[in-house]
C-alpha cells in the first residue's frame, strides 16, 4: 500500500496498517475500531523485541531524555489507572458487568501500551492519520446529512439525533468539532493551494454542528474555534490573542444568559375569560398551573373533547398515546397550541399545518423549539431550566438528575468507590432511595466522567485520573502541538457532561489520540519541530 513506507520492516508497516484503520474506524464502525486495536496488538506481540520496548517504555530523567520521559509517563499513569479496574474487582458486587467493563475499556490498556512501546510515529505519518481521519468524519457527515434529507435511501427518523448513522450522535458530534480544528491545522502544513478546501471543510463542520443540535458538539466545535483564533494571533500578539479568547468566552454568556432570563408570564383573570368554546362546549382553565409556553399559560382555554377528537382526525398517532419522543401526545399538542397562541379547542387543531401535525407527532412541543438547528435545541434547553419539575425526555433535566444521583453516591463511598462492576447497581439503588421520578430506562449513570471515575476506584482513581489530564495537557503546552492541546481541552470539558469512557466509540477515541500525542513530533527530534507550532 502507497501509505506504507517501502524499505520499512513488515512489524513497521503493519503497526501502521493498524493506526491506519483505527483512524478511518473510530468516527463510522465498531468492527473497525475492534479490527485496527487487533491488529496493532498483534504486530506489538509477534514482533517481539522486548528488550527495545522495554527502553521504550521505562522512564530516564537524564537530562537528554526528560522531556520524552515526561510524555513515557503518561503510559504509566493510564496503566495505573486501568490497573484500578482489576484491583476494585475485589470488592465488586456484580462480576460479571465488572468483566464486560474491562473488555470494552481495554483500549485504553492496549493502545498506550502497543504505541508508546514501539518508536513514535513521526510528523509525516501522523499527518497521514489525522487527514484519513478526518476525510472519513465528512465523508461520514455528509452521507448523514444526505440521508437525512432522504436524498440517499429511505431510513424514516424519530428525531434529529438519528441523523447520526454510523455510531452516537453525542460521540460523533463531538468528534465533527475536533475535526474542524484538525482542518485548521492542515492549512498551516499543508500547500496554500489546499487552503480554500480546509476552509470549506471547517465551515461544513461548523454547519453540521449548527444543525445536529449536539449540545456536546457545539461545544467541541466552540473549543476548536476559539484555539484556532488564538493560533492565528499567538505568534503576533500573546496579549492580543488572550484578548480574542477572553471576548469569544464573552460571547458564550450571551445564549446563557437568554436562557436564563425567566419569560415574561401573561397573567389571567378567570371572569375575563370565555367559558364555552365556538361550538358550546365548556372551556376548563387550570389557573394554578406554573406550566406556560411562550410565556403563556397552558392549560387555559382547554376542551378535550373537541381537542381529541380533532386531533384524530389529523393524525393517525391516537390524542391518548405518546409522541415519538415518549410524552404524551395531548400534553405536546397542547403546548404546541398555547404557543401559537391558539386555544386548545377543535377550532385551534383547525389553524393546524399538515406539518405542524408533523411536528407534533416527533415530539416538537412549540414552534420556538422546531427553528432548525442550534436555536431550536437553545429553545429547548430554556424550556427545561424554566419547567424543571419533569426531567423524563429531557436531557439537560435527566443530566441534573443524573448528577444529583451521583453525589449522593459519592458521600457514600467516596474513600474507594463503589467497585468496577457496580455502579450502575449503585445508581439504581440511589434512584430508589430518594424516590426519583425518572423513569426506568432514564435511571441511566453520572454522564460525568470525573464524577463516575471517583465513583467506581474512589479518591485515588479520581486524583490518577486528573493527573493524567494535567500531565498530558502539560506536555501539549509546552511545545503547543495544536492538534494535541485541541483534542484534550475538548475532552476535558466534555468529560463535564458526558460518560466519554463508558462507550466503546468514546473510549477508543480518547485512548487513540491520547496514545497518539503522547510524544509530540516536536519532542521526538527538537530540531525539525512541527510547522505549526
Amino acid at each position: 500500500m502507497a501509505l506504507l513506507r517501502s524499505g520499512s520492516s513488515f512489524y513497521t508497516n503493519f503497526h501502521f496498517f493498524g493506526a491506519i484503520v483505527l483512524a478511518i474506524g473510530i468516527p463510522c464502525s465498531t468492527v473497525l475500531m475492534s479490527i485496527g486495536t487487533m491488529i496493532l496488538a498483534l504486530a506489538f506481540l509477534l514482533e517481539w523485541n522486548w528488550k527495545e520496548k522495554w527502553q521504550h517504555l521505562r522512564l530516564n530523567f537524564t537530562a537528554n531524555t526528560h522531556q520524552a520521559s515526561g510524555g513515557k509517563a503518561l503510559i504509566h499513569l493510564c496503566l495505573a489507572f486501568f490497573a484500578l479496574h482489576f484491583i476494585a474487582l475485589l470488592y465488586s458486587y456484580d462480576i460479571n458487568y465488572a468483566l464486560n467493563d474491562i473488555r470494552v475499556k481495554l483500549p485504553l490498556l492496549v493502545l498506550p501500551l502497543v504505541l508508546g512501546a514501539r518508536t513514535p510515529f513521526d510528523a509525516k505519518q501522523l499527518r497521514i492519520l489525522l487527514l484519513l481521519y478526518v476525510l472519513t468524519l465528512f465523508v461520514t457527515s455528509l452521507l448523514n446529512f444526505l440521508s437525512y434529507q432522504h436524498i440517499l435511501g429511505n431510513k424514516t427518523y424519530d428525531d434529529i439525533r438519528g441523523m447520526s448513522l454510523f455510531g452516537s450522535h453525542i460521540r460523533y458530534g463531538i468528534q465533527i468539532g475536533f475535526a474542524a480544528g484538525l482542518s485548521f491545522y492542515f492549512i498551516r502544513i499543508f500547500s496554500k493551494k489546499w487552503i480554500l478546501f480546509w476552509i470549506l471543510l471547517i465551515l461544513w463542520f461548523v454547519f453540521y454542528t449548527y444543525y445536529s443540535q449536539i449540545l456536546s458538539g457545539v461545544i467541541s466545535l466552540l473549543i476548536s474555534l476559539g484555539m484556532m483564533a488564538f493560533e492565528f494571533l499567538r505568534k503576533r500578539s500573546k496579549k492580543l490573542a488572550f484578548a480574542c479568547l477572553t471576548l469569544l468566552a464573552s460571547l458564550l454568556v450571551i445564549p446563557v444568559v437568554y436562557i436564563l432570563i425567566p419569560v415574561k408570564q401573561t397573567h389571567y383573570s378567570l371572569e375575563k375569560l370565555d367559558k364555552y368554546t365556538a361550538q358550546g362546549n365548556p372551556y376548563t382553565h387550570d389557573l394554578r398551573s406554573d406550566m406556560f409556553a411562550e410565556g403563556k399559560a397552558i392549560f387555559v382555554y382547554v376542551c378535550e373533547k373537541e381537542l381529541r377528537s380533532a386531533w384524530n382526525s389529523r393524525s393517525t398517532l391516537s390524542y391518548d398515546s405518546l409522541d415519538i419522543k415518549g410524552f404524551p401526545v395531548k400534553f405536546t399538542l397542547m403546548r404546541y397550541l398555547t404557543s401559537l397562541d391558539l386555544r386548545k379547542d377543535d377550532l385551534g387543531v383547525s389553524h393546524l399545518s399538515n406539518a405542524d401535525i408533523r411536528e407534533i407527532e416527533k415530539g416538537v412541543a412549540s414552534t420556538a423549539e422546531s427553528k432548525s438547528g442550534l436555536l431550536g435545541r437553545i429553545e429547548g434547553i430554556r424550556y427545561q431550566v424554566h419547567h424543571p419539575g419533569e426531567a423524563n425526555g429531557h436531557s439537560l433535566s435527566q443530566r441534573i438528575e443524573y448528577w444529583k444521583t451521583g453525589i449522593q453516591i459519592l458521600k457514600k463511598h467516596w474513600l474507594i468507590g463503589v467497585g468496577t462492576g457496580d455502579v450502575q447497581h449503585a445508581f439504581d439503588q440511589q434512584y430508589a432511595a430518594d424516590h426519583s421520578r425518572l423513569l426506568p430506562e432514564n435511571r441511566h449513570r453520572a454522564h460525568n466522567s470525573y464524577l463516575t471515575a471517583w465513583i467506581s476506584f474512589g479518591v485515588l482513581g479520581f486524583l490518577i485520573f486528573l493527573w493524567m489530564i494535567a500531565r498530558f495537557l502539560r506536555v501539549q503546552w509546552r511545545v503547543h502541538y495544536f492538534p494535541g492541546l485541541v483534542f484534550i481541552l475538548i475532552s476535558i470539558v466534555t468529560f463535564l457532561i458526558e460518560d466519554s469512557l463508558e462507550t466503546q466509540m468514546g473510549l477508543t477515541f480518547f485512548a487513540y489520540f491520547y496514545a497518539l500525542f503522547m510524544i509530540p513530533p516536536q519532542e521526538q527530534d527538537p530540531s525539525h519541530p512541527d510547522p505549526s507550532a
